[in-house]
């Protein structure tokens, strides 16, 4: 058999036209996983592998099609090329499209862009969260570790602020209709202040907080919220729409909870200066009088014996007047003083009141009780926990 001889040159060119002839391989899409993804100038040059093979890719002008994160599941659409001064093979890429991963992230951002249009995230319609907020009510797992961080957190700071859980699924399909009906059924309760709450995970696992309805759920609601989902480096969908976004829900609580031990400590040093106050001015004003009358005393038993006793009958009133003023300005003090601590709530449970809970809810009515209810009674020193034999209303 005669055997043929061809340059370099002729073989690559013979090679480059057959690619460029199969139809078959011209604008096909090549699913794969990114690797080795760089980017130089305009031009974005990587690998697209698999368990079987792997096809190097160039793709020019790369910001016309969707950027790719390294080790991403994508599908790659474009033809064969051979390039022959450097004799390299490489699969042209026209556009790279998401797949599982990536398309999730995608379709996050077209949510926030058009929720961000729609204003859900502007900061006007916003709410501040009240500065000393008396009830809380918690949506998110009530098994979970994150009630128990933000109830431990609460409570460093605060022995008397309701925190009531309403118990939701965090995670798993239908969980975020659950959690925007929460939300919706707390916003009516009349809670100073409501905390979304859920501990990191993937970002499938946190995909219920990354949902329209949790968002326009958080946007509608007119009690003041704060969304604490994730990790600090996850920004949710509910975070942009919440009125206050916490790092963690152990941030949510200290951004809910005023400090009671401090303010309480605050009140009391600030009352007894006032009555520092209140003392040295009665006595600095006592003294300048006495001193007033010593010198008018002298001044007028030079001028005449006979005045001199009317002077010091004057004078003695006088110093009766203030001396009564000044028990009267004392008395009052104390009284004030008596009456700011019978304020302080744990005192008032101290003296024998109780709090009745039903359903973990704080009773106001008779009538939102009936016979048959567990009932919860709150002292200073622990719980009774009972069962209601008979309910009787009376009209006052």
């Amino acid at each position: 058999m005669e055997r043929r001889i061809v340059s370099v040159g002729e073989f690559c060119k013979a090679f480059k036209n057959v690619l460029s002839a199969e139809v078959m391989l011209n604008n096909i899409a090549v699913g794969g996983e990114i690797s080795g993804f760089k980017i130089s100038g305009e031009h974005a040059y990587f690998t697209l592998k698999d368990e079987e093979a792997a096809l190097p890719c160039s793709c020019f002008n790369y910001r016309r099609t969707y950027v790719p994160k390294e080790g991403e599941s994508v599908i790659a659409v474009g033809s064969p090329d051979y390039y022959l001064k450097g004799g390299k093979f490489s699969f042209v890429v026209r556009s790279i499209e998401a797949v599982g991963l990536g398309l999730l992230y995608l379709k996050i951002e077209q949510l926030k862009k058009e929720l961000a249009a729609a204003g859900v995230f502007d900061a006007s319609h916003k709410k501040p969260v009240p500065a000393f907020c008396k009830s809380i009510c918690v949506v998110t797992s009530a098994t979970g570790a994150v009630i128990r961080d933000i109830i431990k957190t609460v409570r460093l700071k605060n022995p008397v602020i309701d925190i009531t859980v309403k118990d939701v699924r965090v995670q798993g399909a239908g969980a975020e209709k659950e959690i925007a009906s929460a939300i919706k059924a707390v916003d009516r309760l009349g809670y100073d202040c409501i905390i979304v709450a859920r501990g990191g995970g993937s970002l499938e696992d946190l995909m219920p907080f990354y949902t329209r309805e949790v968002a326009m759920a958080v946007y509608e609601a007119d009690t003041p919220i704060i969304s604490a989902v994730g990790h600090e480096t996850d920004f949710s969908i509910c975070d942009f729409a919440a009125d206050l976004r916490a790092a963690t829900p152990t941030a949510a609580a200290e951004a809910a909870a005023f400090d009671y031990y401090r303010m309480r400590s605050d009140i009391l040093s600030m009352a007894a200066r006032i009555r520092e106050r209140t003392v040295k001015r009665l006595t600095d004003g006592f003294n300048d009088t006495k001193y007033s009358c010593s010198l008018l005393s002298a001044k007028l038993q030079k001028k005449s014996e006979s005045d001199y006793a009317k002077v010091r009958i004057a004078l003695l009133t006088l110093k009766q007047q203030v001396e009564t003023l000044y028990r009267a300005r004392a008395f009052e003090i104390e009284k004030c003083m008596t009456a700011l601590d019978k304020l302080n709530p744990v005192k008032v449970l101290k003296s024998g009141y109780f709090r009745i809970y039903a359903g973990g809810l704080p009773v106001m009515s008779v009538k939102e009780v009936k016979a048959g209810d567990l009932i919860e009674a709150r002292g200073a020193d622990g719980r009774i926990t009972a069962k209601v034999e008979k309910v009787e209303e009376e009209n006052l």
